[in-house]
């Protein structure tokens, strides 16, 4: 039924977006990692489906594609085949968001099907995929209907699992159930939580999760994320502002003695707003 549903184009949840995200933190013009300049769009095209992550063109040789801005998670990708092929039975227009191809071979692209509109909203809306942006576009959208996917249990966010959840929180959420970082060492997850202090070093600033960082959930930005950040003002100001906000935050959640991420792209931390 869910598929059936996504496909034939039902109501994506509509909601007030919760979180500003990347350049909507940053004043000013934030960053964009892929290029958002016009660029030529294949109309009318009958997509191939080789992979969940990999598309072809047959009046497009030697050419291979994938949804930039999001990603698909193991346990899910059979569900999010099924939909793509499905989607996929009309012709649909691509847009490339890069000139050049990843290491994969792959050109990021945006899609959109009759029937089916946006590929990207409905996949995150069913809860078939992860928001992963790269190419900033549309961000406070997606973040929108990805946090709807979250709270309807959609999907990938159904699953509560210690061991395979992909959202958990920064500490025990108590009676809500959710798992915490300390569960998700070792994998992409997307965690919530409330910054308590952060720590200023010369080439990382820490935002801490916890009474105790050597053990509680850590957020590291080095000196580049931390500057584009402040935008020109001084960083240690604007970071303050930021303690006890809650926070969201996508990544690779490593072991340094308590969970920790690395901060690789500001569009992957939002603030409540």
């Amino acid at each position: 039924m869910l598929l059936v549903v996504a496909v034939c184009g039902a109501n994506l949840p509509v909601m007030a977006a919760d979180w500003r995200c990347g350049a909507d933190i940053i004043a000013g013009d934030g960053q964009t990692l892929l290029s958002t300049d016009p660029r030529p769009v294949w109309r009318d095209v009958q997509l191939n489906i080789e992979a969940v992550d990999a598309f072809t063109v047959a009046e497009l040789s030697g050419k291979s594609f994938r949804l930039a801005d999001i990603a698909f998670v193991p346990g899910y990708d059979d569900a999010a085949r099924a939909w793509l092929e499905q989607a996929s039975a009309n012709k649909v227009s691509v847009t490339p968001l890069a000139e050049q191809p990843d290491f994969l071979g792959r050109i990021p692209v945006r899609i959109q099907g009759e029937g089916v509109g946006d590929w990207h909203a409905e996949l995150l809306a069913a809860g078939l995929a992860m928001l992963v942006p790269e190419s900033g576009q549309d961000v406070p959208k997606l973040i929108g209907i990805e946090d709807a996917a979250i709270k309807n249990q959609s999907g990938i966010w159904s699953d509560p699992s210690p061991e395979t959840a992909y959202y958990v929180r920064a500490h025990d959420a108590g009676a809500e159930n959710i798992p915490t970082a300390h569960d998700a060492i070792g994998r992409f997850a997307l965690i919530d939580g409330t910054i308590r202090s952060i720590e200023h070093q010369e080439w990382r600033s820490y935002l801490n999760f916890g009474s105790n960082w050597r053990e509680d959930f850590t957020i590291a930005l080095d000196a580049t994320l931390r500057d584009a950040f402040a935008n020109g003002e001084d960083f240690q100001d604007i970071l303050q502002d930021w303690v006890g906000q809650e926070v969201r935050v996508r990544g690779v959640i490593e072991n340094r003695g308590g969970p920790y991420i690395t901060l690789e792209n500001p569009f992957w931390l939002c603030l409540a707003r």
